[in-house]
């Protein structure tokens, strides 16, 4: 007999859901055990929703996560709750006060997606679109998020994965990432001094939930001859002056 559509839409739902609370993934056979399915419809729901982009399946270890389907059926959403506004707001303060670009950026797999962003009416300025992606492990957003990640986890998630240049002050060693990462918990903000674009350089925090996991990281980016050490300090401290506003929403939803 033919699936209730109504029960296989539930049933796709209840399994994105649980994909959302391991951000690990999930094996074929932990769905199954999970949502209380046969293994055989586990199997077709989860095929299903990684063909359409909605999950995305290991290569390694075969387990299923959410795919970048879901984060931009969330930056949609965003628009719509209150954390968004209460976070353009909080970037248009800093942005009254530096006139610089500023990024709100998501984890999306192994890179940094950006959601939203205001420009510099400056004449010289960083330039990015909403809705492209970089690397992680170059960029301050990206280092802001991994901050909030154990090291294992970091480990394992650039054990099968080449940390390519893409300028000449790019790190390319684990090892090394690692190390800033320890920076970054220590002092509460990531920089990226020309990583992933020359001649450009971003301080970025990260915007945790009630689990201490970064949701969202912001940032500030400018062109390398205007953030110096100075700059770079007084960027950071407007960042972590919004920071606790922000996080208490998010702690609480």
């Amino acid at each position: 007999m033919a699936e209730i559509p109504n029960r296989t839409l539930q049933r796709g739902l209840d399994m994105l859901e649980l994909l959302g609370k391991h951000a690990e993934g999930l094996a074929l056979c932990e769905l199954a055990q999970a949502l209380r399915l046969p293994r055989s419809t586990a199997f077709n729901l989860a095929q299903t929703l990684t063909r359409l982009g909605y999950a995305t399946q290991r290569e390694d270890t075969g387990k299923y996560r959410l795919g970048l389907k879901m984060f931009e059926i969330g930056a949609g959403a965003m628009h719509q709750v209150d954390v968004m506004e209460l976070i353009r707001g909080c970037m248009a303060e800093i942005h009254h006060k530096i006139n610089e670009t500023m990024h709100l950026g998501v984890r999306a797999e192994r890179d940094t997606l950006y959601i939203d962003k205001l420009d510099s009416t400056q004449s010289i300025r960083m330039t990015s679109y909403v809705g492209s992606r970089a690397p992680m492990y170059c960029t301050a957003l990206g280092k802001a998020i991994l901050s909030t990640m154990d090291d294992d986890e970091v480990r394992r998630l650039y054990a099968d994965t080449p940390m390519t240049a893409l300028t000449p002050h790019s790190i390319t060693s684990l090892d090394r990432l690692l190390e800033q990462l320890a920076e970054v918990r220590s002092r509460g903000y990531a920089v990226e001094r020309e990583e992933s674009n020359e001649n450009v350089c971003c301080v970025a925090i990260p915007l945790r939930n009630r689990e201490g996991r970064a949701v969202y990281a912001l940032s500030v980016s400018a062109p390398s001859f205007r953030m110096g050490e100075e700059a770079i300090a007084h960027c950071a401290d407007l960042l972590l002056g919004i920071q606790p506003r922000i996080e208490q929403v998010l702690k609480n939803a």
